[in-house]
Protein backbone atom coordinates (compact mmCIF):
# COMPACT_ATOMS: atom_id res chain seq x y z
CA UNK A 1 0.00 0.00 0.00
CA UNK A 2 0.87 3.00 -0.52
CA UNK A 3 0.10 6.54 1.51
CA UNK A 4 -0.21 9.97 -0.06
CA UNK A 5 -1.49 12.96 1.58
CA UNK A 6 -2.80 10.75 3.79
CA UNK A 7 -5.08 8.50 1.58
CA UNK A 8 -3.80 4.87 1.47
CA UNK A 9 -3.92 3.66 -2.32
CA UNK A 10 -4.19 -0.46 -2.78
CA UNK A 11 -2.79 -1.01 -6.31
CA UNK A 12 -3.02 -4.82 -5.69
CA UNK A 13 -6.96 -4.22 -6.08
CA UNK A 14 -8.33 -5.08 -9.45
CA UNK A 15 -10.06 -1.83 -10.51
CA UNK A 16 -6.84 -0.09 -9.73
CA UNK A 17 -4.52 -2.26 -11.78
CA UNK A 18 -5.12 -0.09 -15.40
CA UNK A 19 -3.47 2.87 -13.24
CA UNK A 20 -0.31 1.09 -12.30
CA UNK A 21 2.90 3.75 -12.02
CA UNK A 22 5.14 2.90 -14.54
CA UNK A 23 7.99 1.82 -12.53
CA UNK A 24 5.59 -0.71 -10.50
CA UNK A 25 7.48 -3.51 -8.99
CA UNK A 26 10.93 -1.94 -9.68
CA UNK A 27 13.05 -2.75 -6.57
CA UNK A 28 15.58 -0.11 -5.55
CA UNK A 29 17.93 -0.28 -2.66
CA UNK A 30 18.90 3.10 -1.89
CA UNK A 31 22.61 3.78 -0.36
CA UNK A 32 22.72 7.11 -1.42
CA UNK A 33 22.84 10.12 0.68
CA UNK A 34 22.24 14.28 0.84
CA UNK A 35 21.20 15.51 -2.00
CA UNK A 36 22.02 14.17 -5.52
CA UNK A 37 20.69 10.39 -5.10
CA UNK A 38 17.84 11.10 -2.51
CA UNK A 39 16.32 13.45 -4.92
CA UNK A 40 16.80 10.95 -7.38
CA UNK A 41 15.55 7.86 -5.86
CA UNK A 42 12.52 9.89 -4.58
CA UNK A 43 10.92 10.50 -8.13
CA UNK A 44 11.79 6.82 -9.10
CA UNK A 45 9.28 6.30 -5.96
CA UNK A 46 7.20 8.93 -7.21
CA UNK A 47 7.24 6.84 -10.77
CA UNK A 48 6.21 3.62 -8.89
CA UNK A 49 9.33 2.13 -7.78
CA UNK A 50 9.81 0.41 -4.21
CA UNK A 51 12.59 2.32 -2.72
CA UNK A 52 14.26 1.45 0.27
CA UNK A 53 16.43 3.77 1.67
CA UNK A 54 19.45 2.16 3.97
CA UNK A 55 21.01 3.92 6.35
CA UNK A 56 23.79 3.63 9.45
CA UNK A 57 21.94 2.93 12.72
CA UNK A 58 22.53 6.82 13.13
CA UNK A 59 20.90 7.72 10.09
CA UNK A 60 22.59 10.08 7.64
CA UNK A 61 24.11 13.33 8.49
CA UNK A 62 21.62 15.25 6.73
CA UNK A 63 18.65 14.18 9.00
CA UNK A 64 20.32 16.55 11.50
CA UNK A 65 20.91 19.86 9.57
CA UNK A 66 18.14 21.37 10.97
CA UNK A 67 15.18 20.62 13.29
CA UNK A 68 12.19 21.86 11.83
CA UNK A 69 10.57 18.93 12.59
CA UNK A 70 12.27 18.32 15.58
CA UNK A 71 16.13 16.30 16.02
CA UNK A 72 16.52 14.15 13.14
CA UNK A 73 13.94 15.18 11.09
CA UNK A 74 15.08 17.79 9.16
CA UNK A 75 13.07 20.35 6.28
CA UNK A 76 15.98 19.39 4.29
CA UNK A 77 15.80 15.91 4.32
CA UNK A 78 11.64 15.45 4.16
CA UNK A 79 12.02 17.61 0.92
CA UNK A 80 14.28 15.16 -0.84
CA UNK A 81 13.04 11.54 0.79
CA UNK A 82 9.55 11.16 -0.18
CA UNK A 83 8.08 8.35 -1.38
CA UNK A 84 10.35 5.24 -0.08
CA UNK A 85 11.02 3.42 3.01
CA UNK A 86 13.54 3.39 5.99
CA UNK A 87 15.45 0.67 6.76
CA UNK A 88 18.98 0.94 9.55
CA UNK A 89 21.73 -1.61 9.17
CA UNK A 90 25.07 -1.81 10.20
CA UNK A 91 26.96 -2.47 7.06
CA UNK A 92 30.47 -1.94 9.20
CA UNK A 93 29.49 -5.62 11.00
CA UNK A 94 28.75 -9.41 9.19
CA UNK A 95 25.73 -9.79 9.19
CA UNK A 96 24.75 -6.35 8.50
CA UNK A 97 26.94 -7.35 5.01
CA UNK A 98 24.75 -10.93 4.84
CA UNK A 99 21.50 -8.48 4.84
CA UNK A 100 22.79 -6.15 2.09
CA UNK A 101 24.14 -8.96 0.08
CA UNK A 102 20.39 -10.68 0.31
CA UNK A 103 18.66 -7.54 -1.12
CA UNK A 104 21.02 -7.00 -3.48
CA UNK A 105 20.13 -10.63 -5.15
CA UNK A 106 16.15 -9.16 -4.95
CA UNK A 107 16.70 -6.31 -6.43
CA UNK A 108 16.54 -4.35 -9.66
CA UNK A 109 18.80 -1.50 -8.90
CA UNK A 110 21.56 -0.57 -6.25
CA UNK A 111 22.39 3.22 -5.64
CA UNK A 112 25.37 4.31 -4.05
CA UNK A 113 26.89 7.50 -3.13
CA UNK A 114 29.77 7.05 -1.16
CA UNK A 115 33.13 8.30 -2.10
CA UNK A 116 35.23 5.40 -4.47
CA UNK A 117 37.38 4.32 -1.68
CA UNK A 118 34.77 4.17 0.92
CA UNK A 119 32.69 1.92 -1.96
CA UNK A 120 35.38 -0.49 -1.66
CA UNK A 121 36.42 -0.31 1.41
CA UNK A 122 32.70 -1.41 2.41
CA UNK A 123 32.72 -4.49 -0.36
CA UNK A 124 29.94 -2.76 -2.17
CA UNK A 125 31.33 -1.90 -5.73
CA UNK A 126 29.35 -3.35 -8.86
CA UNK A 127 32.31 -6.56 -9.36
CA UNK A 128 30.81 -7.85 -6.14
CA UNK A 129 27.36 -7.36 -6.38
CA UNK A 130 26.99 -8.03 -10.11
CA UNK A 131 27.92 -11.76 -9.24
CA UNK A 132 25.61 -12.06 -7.21
CA UNK A 133 22.66 -10.23 -9.29
CA UNK A 134 24.04 -10.37 -12.75
CA UNK A 135 20.47 -8.12 -13.67
CA UNK A 136 21.23 -5.56 -11.29
CA UNK A 137 21.51 -1.82 -12.33
CA UNK A 138 23.73 -0.58 -10.02
CA UNK A 139 24.57 3.32 -10.00
CA UNK A 140 27.11 5.28 -8.38
CA UNK A 141 27.26 8.33 -7.70
CA UNK A 142 30.32 11.02 -7.10
CA UNK A 143 31.28 14.33 -7.02
CA UNK A 144 34.00 14.00 -9.69
CA UNK A 145 34.87 10.58 -11.18
CA UNK A 146 35.38 7.38 -9.75
CA UNK A 147 38.84 8.11 -10.83
CA UNK A 148 41.39 10.69 -11.89
CA UNK A 149 43.29 13.17 -9.76
CA UNK A 150 39.90 14.54 -7.45
CA UNK A 151 38.77 10.94 -7.45
CA UNK A 152 39.69 10.66 -3.70
CA UNK A 153 38.46 14.40 -2.35
CA UNK A 154 35.28 15.06 -1.03
CA UNK A 155 32.54 16.79 -2.97
CA UNK A 156 28.98 18.67 -2.79
CA UNK A 157 26.99 20.48 -4.98
CA UNK A 158 29.05 24.06 -4.67
CA UNK A 159 32.06 22.34 -5.93
CA UNK A 160 30.14 20.77 -8.82
CA UNK A 161 29.26 24.33 -9.71
CA UNK A 162 32.48 26.08 -9.19
CA UNK A 163 34.70 23.33 -10.97
CA UNK A 164 32.02 23.01 -14.03
CA UNK A 165 32.56 27.02 -14.58
CA UNK A 166 28.74 27.65 -13.22
CA UNK A 167 29.83 29.83 -10.84
CA UNK A 168 32.09 31.67 -13.12
CA UNK A 169 29.14 32.37 -15.70
CA UNK A 170 27.23 33.56 -12.26
CA UNK A 171 26.70 36.98 -10.94
CA UNK A 172 26.95 40.28 -11.54
CA UNK A 173 29.81 42.18 -13.89
CA UNK A 174 32.64 42.51 -12.43
CA UNK A 175 31.83 40.93 -9.02
CA UNK A 176 32.37 37.79 -6.80
CA UNK A 177 31.15 34.50 -8.33
CA UNK A 178 28.01 33.04 -6.93
CA UNK A 179 26.60 30.10 -6.18
CA UNK A 180 22.75 28.97 -7.61
CA UNK A 181 20.36 29.66 -5.26
CA UNK A 182 19.40 25.56 -4.95
CA UNK A 183 21.57 22.92 -5.48
CA UNK A 184 21.78 22.67 -9.41
CA UNK A 185 24.69 20.47 -9.33
CA UNK A 186 23.06 17.93 -7.09
CA UNK A 187 19.53 18.04 -8.69
CA UNK A 188 20.97 17.81 -12.29
CA UNK A 189 22.69 14.17 -11.04
CA UNK A 190 19.21 13.65 -9.39
CA UNK A 191 17.44 13.84 -13.11
CA UNK A 192 20.30 12.12 -14.38
CA UNK A 193 19.54 9.69 -12.16
CA UNK A 194 15.99 8.73 -13.45
CA UNK A 195 16.57 9.25 -16.80
CA UNK A 196 19.68 6.60 -16.84
CA UNK A 197 18.41 4.22 -14.83
CA UNK A 198 15.11 4.19 -16.75
CA UNK A 199 17.08 3.54 -20.08
CA UNK A 200 18.93 0.97 -18.37
CA UNK A 201 16.23 -1.07 -17.23
CA UNK A 202 15.29 -0.77 -20.85
CA UNK A 203 18.08 -1.90 -21.97
CA UNK A 204 17.89 -4.93 -19.88
CA UNK A 205 14.32 -5.70 -21.14
CA UNK A 206 16.21 -6.43 -24.35
CA UNK A 207 18.91 -7.96 -23.83
CA UNK A 208 18.58 -9.55 -20.05
CA UNK A 209 21.55 -8.24 -18.49
CA UNK A 210 22.21 -5.75 -15.78
CA UNK A 211 24.84 -2.58 -16.17
CA UNK A 212 26.49 -0.48 -14.38
CA UNK A 213 25.92 3.91 -14.22
CA UNK A 214 28.81 6.24 -13.40
CA UNK A 215 27.52 9.64 -12.87
CA UNK A 216 29.43 12.43 -10.78
CA UNK A 217 28.06 16.55 -10.14
CA UNK A 218 31.06 17.98 -12.41
CA UNK A 219 30.36 16.08 -15.43
CA UNK A 220 26.51 17.59 -14.63
CA UNK A 221 27.50 21.07 -14.87
CA UNK A 222 29.74 20.93 -17.88
CA UNK A 223 26.68 19.27 -19.51
CA UNK A 224 24.65 22.33 -19.13
CA UNK A 225 27.07 24.49 -20.91
CA UNK A 226 26.11 23.36 -23.53
CA UNK A 227 24.39 26.69 -25.49
CA UNK A 228 28.01 28.35 -24.58
CA UNK A 229 30.78 26.10 -24.62
CA UNK A 230 31.09 25.46 -28.53
CA UNK A 231 30.50 29.14 -28.99
CA UNK A 232 33.50 29.97 -26.72
CA UNK A 233 35.60 27.47 -28.92
CA UNK A 234 34.83 29.10 -32.08
CA UNK A 235 35.47 32.60 -31.00
CA UNK A 236 37.82 32.15 -28.37
CA UNK A 237 36.50 35.05 -26.53
CA UNK A 238 36.21 34.65 -22.59
CA UNK A 239 32.36 34.22 -21.35
CA UNK A 240 31.91 36.09 -17.70
CA UNK A 241 29.05 37.04 -15.86
CA UNK A 242 26.22 39.36 -16.99
CA UNK A 243 24.03 39.66 -13.57
CA UNK A 244 20.75 39.18 -14.89
CA UNK A 245 21.49 39.09 -19.05
CA UNK A 246 22.47 36.71 -21.64
CA UNK A 247 26.06 36.66 -22.62
CA UNK A 248 24.45 35.94 -26.77
CA UNK A 249 20.66 37.30 -26.62
CA UNK A 250 19.87 41.39 -25.65
CA UNK A 251 17.60 42.46 -24.14
CA UNK A 252 17.19 39.83 -22.13
CA UNK A 253 17.40 40.54 -18.75
CA UNK A 254 15.36 41.74 -15.38
CA UNK A 255 14.52 45.46 -15.24
CA UNK A 256 13.63 47.52 -12.66
CA UNK A 257 10.25 49.14 -12.38
CA UNK A 258 9.56 52.59 -10.98
CA UNK A 259 9.29 51.06 -7.66
CA UNK A 260 12.53 48.69 -7.14
CA UNK A 261 10.54 45.58 -8.35
CA UNK A 262 12.14 43.81 -10.73
CA UNK A 263 10.60 42.30 -14.03
CA UNK A 264 11.62 39.53 -17.10
CA UNK A 265 12.15 40.84 -20.89
CA UNK A 266 13.00 37.99 -22.81
CA UNK A 267 13.45 39.20 -26.83
CA UNK A 268 14.72 35.34 -27.84
CA UNK A 269 14.86 36.94 -31.64
CA UNK A 270 14.25 40.05 -33.78
CA UNK A 271 10.43 39.59 -33.98
CA UNK A 272 10.14 39.95 -30.40
CA UNK A 273 12.26 42.54 -30.59
CA UNK A 274 10.09 44.46 -33.29
CA UNK A 275 6.80 44.32 -30.96
CA UNK A 276 9.10 44.98 -28.29
CA UNK A 277 9.73 48.34 -29.87
CA UNK A 278 6.29 49.41 -30.67
CA UNK A 279 5.61 48.86 -26.79
CA UNK A 280 7.77 50.90 -25.91
CA UNK A 281 7.27 53.86 -28.26
CA UNK A 282 10.29 53.70 -30.42
CA UNK A 283 9.51 51.71 -33.40
CA UNK A 284 12.35 53.31 -35.31
CA UNK A 285 14.64 51.08 -33.52
CA UNK A 286 13.66 48.22 -35.41
CA UNK A 287 15.62 49.48 -38.41
CA UNK A 288 18.25 51.46 -36.36
CA UNK A 289 21.77 49.76 -37.50
CA UNK A 290 22.64 50.24 -33.51
CA UNK A 291 19.33 47.60 -32.97
CA UNK A 292 17.92 46.42 -35.59
CA UNK A 293 19.53 42.45 -35.44
CA UNK A 294 20.37 40.66 -32.49
CA UNK A 295 24.38 40.81 -32.81
CA UNK A 296 23.65 44.58 -33.52
CA UNK A 297 22.03 44.61 -29.75
CA UNK A 298 24.63 42.38 -28.27
CA UNK A 299 27.34 44.54 -29.91
CA UNK A 300 26.08 47.95 -28.62
CA UNK A 301 24.22 45.91 -25.46
CA UNK A 302 26.06 48.78 -22.70
CA UNK A 303 24.22 51.60 -24.15
CA UNK A 304 20.83 50.45 -25.18
CA UNK A 305 20.51 48.33 -21.87
CA UNK A 306 20.92 51.75 -20.51
CA UNK A 307 18.12 53.41 -22.23
CA UNK A 308 15.47 50.92 -21.53
CA UNK A 309 16.59 50.57 -18.21
CA UNK A 310 15.44 54.51 -17.98
CA UNK A 311 12.54 53.99 -20.21
CA UNK A 312 11.13 50.73 -17.70
CA UNK A 313 11.77 52.48 -14.54
CA UNK A 314 9.13 55.06 -15.16
CA UNK A 315 5.88 52.68 -15.06
CA UNK A 316 5.62 49.74 -12.32
CA UNK A 317 6.38 46.49 -13.58
CA UNK A 318 2.56 45.46 -13.75
CA UNK A 319 1.75 48.08 -16.06
CA UNK A 320 4.61 47.05 -18.65
CA UNK A 321 3.64 43.53 -18.05
CA UNK A 322 0.46 44.09 -19.47
CA UNK A 323 1.46 46.08 -21.80
CA UNK A 324 3.97 43.34 -22.65
CA UNK A 325 2.11 40.28 -22.91
CA UNK A 326 -0.33 42.24 -24.50
CA UNK A 327 1.89 42.07 -27.84
CA UNK A 328 3.38 38.60 -27.29
CA UNK A 329 6.38 39.62 -25.83
CA UNK A 330 7.89 37.10 -23.49
CA UNK A 331 7.52 38.44 -19.97
CA UNK A 332 7.40 37.89 -16.86
CA UNK A 333 7.59 38.56 -12.57
CA UNK A 334 10.50 37.71 -10.87
CA UNK A 335 8.88 35.42 -7.87
CA UNK A 336 10.62 35.48 -4.45
CA UNK A 337 10.02 32.11 -3.04
CA UNK A 338 7.10 32.88 -0.76
CA UNK A 339 5.21 34.14 -4.45
CA UNK A 340 5.71 31.02 -5.80
CA UNK A 341 3.10 29.02 -3.66
CA UNK A 342 0.30 31.95 -4.75
CA UNK A 343 1.42 32.11 -8.58
CA UNK A 344 -1.67 31.62 -10.76
CA UNK A 345 0.38 28.89 -13.28
CA UNK A 346 2.09 27.06 -10.13
CA UNK A 347 -1.47 26.18 -9.05
CA UNK A 348 -2.81 25.63 -11.91
CA UNK A 349 0.07 22.91 -12.82
CA UNK A 350 -0.31 22.10 -9.36
CA UNK A 351 3.37 22.08 -9.00
CA UNK A 352 3.59 21.97 -5.56
CA UNK A 353 1.65 19.41 -3.51
CA UNK A 354 1.26 18.48 0.02
CA UNK A 355 2.16 15.12 1.49
CA UNK A 356 0.67 14.64 4.97
CA UNK A 357 2.87 13.15 7.99
CA UNK A 358 1.55 11.19 10.69
CA UNK A 359 3.22 13.19 13.56
CA UNK A 360 3.65 16.66 11.80
CA UNK A 361 0.92 17.02 10.07
CA UNK A 362 0.68 18.52 6.14
CA UNK A 363 4.00 19.74 4.62
CA UNK A 364 4.51 20.86 1.20
CA UNK A 365 7.06 19.61 -1.47
CA UNK A 366 7.47 20.18 -5.17
CA UNK A 367 5.14 17.67 -7.59
CA UNK A 368 7.16 15.56 -9.89
CA UNK A 369 7.78 17.80 -13.09
CA UNK A 370 6.51 14.48 -15.29
CA UNK A 371 3.36 14.37 -15.74
CA UNK A 372 2.19 10.34 -16.92
CA UNK A 373 -1.13 10.78 -18.79
CA UNK A 374 -1.58 6.97 -19.09
CA UNK A 375 0.21 5.70 -16.31
CA UNK A 376 0.05 8.26 -13.29
CA UNK A 377 3.14 9.78 -11.11
CA UNK A 378 3.25 11.29 -7.84
CA UNK A 379 4.84 11.67 -4.71
CA UNK A 380 3.35 8.77 -2.19
CA UNK A 381 4.15 8.98 0.78
CA UNK A 382 6.15 11.25 3.59
CA UNK A 383 9.85 11.08 4.03
CA UNK A 384 10.47 7.71 6.59
CA UNK A 385 11.44 8.49 9.83
CA UNK A 386 14.60 6.15 10.84
CA UNK A 387 14.15 2.62 10.77
CA UNK A 388 10.83 3.20 10.39
CA UNK A 389 9.83 0.33 8.01
CA UNK A 390 13.06 -2.24 9.27
CA UNK A 391 10.94 -4.83 10.02
CA UNK A 392 8.59 -4.95 7.02
CA UNK A 393 11.76 -4.28 4.28
CA UNK A 394 13.31 -7.32 6.18
CA UNK A 395 10.40 -9.36 5.37
CA UNK A 396 9.69 -8.39 1.73
CA UNK A 397 13.00 -9.28 1.34
CA UNK A 398 11.98 -12.70 2.67
CA UNK A 399 13.99 -12.84 6.17
CA UNK A 400 11.48 -15.07 8.53
CA UNK A 401 10.48 -13.21 11.54
CA UNK A 402 13.04 -15.08 14.07
CA UNK A 403 15.67 -13.69 11.71
CA UNK A 404 14.80 -10.17 11.95
CA UNK A 405 14.38 -10.47 16.15
CA UNK A 406 17.48 -12.23 16.05
CA UNK A 407 19.32 -8.75 13.71
CA UNK A 408 17.31 -6.74 15.85
CA UNK A 409 18.64 -8.26 19.28
CA UNK A 410 22.18 -7.94 18.34
CA UNK A 411 21.92 -4.30 17.00
CA UNK A 412 22.11 -4.93 13.46
CA UNK A 413 19.19 -3.56 12.48
CA UNK A 414 17.01 -1.01 14.15
CA UNK A 415 13.21 -0.09 14.24
CA UNK A 416 11.16 2.95 14.76
CA UNK A 417 8.76 2.57 17.48
CA UNK A 418 5.82 4.21 16.57
CA UNK A 419 4.88 1.88 13.62
CA UNK A 420 2.84 3.44 10.91
CA UNK A 421 1.34 2.92 7.65
CA UNK A 422 3.96 2.12 4.97
CA UNK A 423 4.49 4.02 1.62
CA UNK A 424 5.06 1.21 -0.26
CA UNK A 425 5.53 -2.69 -0.12
CA UNK A 426 6.56 -5.71 -2.83
CA UNK A 427 6.94 -8.76 -3.13
CA UNK A 428 10.87 -10.95 -3.15
CA UNK A 429 11.59 -12.29 -6.17
CA UNK A 430 12.73 -15.47 -4.90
Amino acid sequence: MYLYGGEVMNFSDTASTNFLPPLHGIRIVDLSQIGAGPYGTSMLGDMGADVVKVESLEGESFRYIDNLFGHGDSAYFYGVNRSKRSLTLDLKSIEGQEVLQKMVRNADVFVVSFKPDTVDRLGIGYEKLAQLNDQLIYCQITAFGETGPRAHQPGMDILGQALGGIMGLTGEKDGPPIKAGVPIADFLASFSLGFSVSAALRARDLNGRGQKISLNLLDGQVAILANILTHYQRTMIPVRPEGGGHPQLVPYQPFQDINGDYFILACLNDGFWSRLTDVIGKPEWTDDPRYASNPDRVKNRQELIAILSEIFAQQPASYWLEKLDSAGVPCSPVNRLEDVFTDPQVIHNESIITLKHPKHGEYPVPNIPIRMHGTPAQPRGYAPRLGEHSREILADYGFAAKEIDNLISKGVVTEFEDKLVSTGTSKAKD
